[in-house]
């Protein structure tokens, strides 16, 4: 049952499109089992003709640094249905490293980072 309305599926233009997308067709409970293997294989080819991996990638690196602007809150918990999970940020992580294992999971910056000492 969605906690909201999938509104990424009518508007393909929507802030995080392609994540939400994925997440439905390679992820959420009806198609994980026939599906996710798919998506594993798809991100490690690391095709770079690939513009719909690509994406999908920037958006999940994105979510994972702490850019949301105009995700809604529910969106990636709708999208893949996910259950064993606290939240997106914990989810996304999983499935980063499941996808790039070789690959450090992208974070939120350190607070001051950068900035001298005042």
């Amino acid at each position: 049952m969605p906690l909201i309305e999938r509104y990424w599926l009518d508007d393909q233009s929507v802030p995080f499109g392609t994540l939400l997308r994925y997440l439905e067709k390679y992820y959420s409970a009806e198609v994980h089992y026939d599906n996710f293997d798919f998506l594993i294989q798809r991100a490690r080819l690391a095709d770079p003709s690939d513009e719909g991996m690509a994406t999908f990638k920037n958006e999940v690196a994105r979510v994972l640094r702490g850019d949301r602007e105009g995700l809604h809150p529910q969106a990636i918990r709708t999208a893949a249905e996910y259950d064993d999970w606290a939240d997106d940020e914990e989810f996304l992580a999983w499935l980063w490293h499941e996808l790039y294992p070789d690959e450090p999971v992208p974070s939120r910056p350190e607070r001051g980072a950068g900035k001298s000492p005042a």
